[in-house]
């Protein structure tokens, strides 16, 4: 019985608006939207965390080509897609948009590691991976683990500005190991309008009803897109980044310890982007949180729960059009580790100074001083998601 590892990776994150002719874009975006909030809704709710659910997408998409049932199916339902075309039109469209995005830097790797010999891709699949997720490839040892793994490692981390490192451990592939599927997503922009570090000050932050902590909070005033949502009783900003074509929308709830309400109730399948489309333009005084998160996720643990058993399935994982020789494959491993810094410049930020907190003097504020949510977007669709919920012993400043 062979195994086959997948590695989900990313930097920080992303959101991909899609024009493709088989799936209107406006659905592909809901689906993603969807399956995001259920990614999210499963995370660990005990602290900060941080994701992409879009990376995952990128190689469950691709396995999905190379299934039968059951797995085929789930994989569908899962991702909210109807068939194989859809994939290909959605995906390929979806490359073509992260290639073309302007302001920011935004770099989308994927690559299939296979081991080497006679064995090589399913012809159909090897087509699929180069067209439709314009993945690279390479032969390797699987049997000399630690080669192996340096390798898979020093690539995800050169694709990823060296923020990710150590993907694999050294005893994630041995000689029964036939591939490995990654994906690395890289992002970095500048905020539109940037904060002033000056305005950057230790304020009170609840990390529930009952405590606070001081942590570093942003400030700026200026014109923003603002809203709020009823169903969710939270509150939204829209900030945008360096070329208008990427922005973190930040979802605020109304109360302190609103934040897994408003999880549950995305996953459920409420609408957010019906939300987006109700925010409106206007001068707001914006302070959020200065923050850094690192997550590693056992997708092995995560994907079950939302549907996606049978590829874990030794006897009956239905991964049968994957390698171009008949073999029985099954998911032996699947990690996502991801990284992200909020800051002044742009990654994700906010700040206040004492001077100029007066709120009265304007008819908007948006004060995140409680957790939230983070996603960074394009368009309509949401690709990264990240929860901000420091605990008591969050670092200090001069630690961030």
């Amino acid at each position: 019985m062979w195994k086959l590892c997948i590695a989900f990776i990313l930097f920080s994150a992303l959101e991909v608006n899609s024009t493709q002719q088989n799936m209107d874009p406006k659905i592909f975006a809901s689906a993603v939207a969807k399956f995001s909030a259920k990614f999210c809704n499963e995370l660990d709710k005990s602290k900060s965390v941080v994701s992409s659910p879009l990376s995952a997408e990128f190689v469950l998409g691709l396995l999905a080509l190379g299934t039968t049932e059951p797995a085929h199916s789930q994989l569908l339902k899962t991702l909210g897609i109807a068939d194989d075309n859809a994939i290909r039109s959605s995906f390929a469209a979806v490359s073509s948009k992260l290639k073309a995005i302007k302001g920011v830097t935004l770099n989308v790797a994927n690559k299939v590691y296979i081991m080497e010999g006679s064995y090589d891709l399913h012809p159909e699949l090897k087509k699929d991976a180069v067209k439709v997720f314009d993945a690279a490839m390479e032969k390797v040892d699987f049997a000399a683990a630690s080669a192996a793994v340096k390798n898979i490692n020093d690539w995800v981390e050169n694709k990823t500005n060296k923020k990710i490192k150590d993907l694999l451990s050294p005893d994630s592939v041995n000689s029964d190991t036939r591939l490995v599927l990654v994906n690395a997503l890289y992002f970095k922009g500048s905020w539109k309008e940037q904060f002033n570090p000056s305005h950057t000050l230790d304020q009170p932050f609840h990390v529930n009803a009952a405590s606070t902590i001081n942590i570093p909070m942003m400030y700026r005033e200026g014109d923003y897109s603002i809203g709020h949502s009823e169903a969710l009783n939270a509150q939204l900003l829209d900030i945008p980044y360096l070329g208008n074509e990427a922005s973190m929308l930040i979802v605020l709830p109304q109360e302190i310890e609103g934040l897994d309400g408003v999880l549950k109730k995305l996953a459920d399948g409420h609408d957010l982007l019906s939300d987006i489309d109700n925010m409106h333009q206007t001068k707001v005084q914006v302070t959020i949180p200065k923050f850094k998160i690192e997550t590693e996720i056992d997708l092995k643990e995560l994907l079950p729960k939302l549907g996606i058993n049978a590829i874990f399935d030794m006897g009956n994982s239905g991964l049968t059009k994957i390698l171009n020789q008949p073999e029985s494959l099954y998911v032996s491993k699947a990690v996502q580790k991801a990284f992200i810094e909020v800051n002044e410049e742009g990654a994700e930020a906010a700040a206040a100074t004492a001077g100029v907190r007066s709120r009265r003097s304007l008819p908007d504020a948006f004060v995140a001083d409680r957790p939230a949510l983070w996603c960074l977007r394009l368009g309509h669709t949401v690709a990264f998601a990240a929860v901000f919920r420091p605990s008591e012993h969050e670092p200090q400043r001069d630690e961030l």
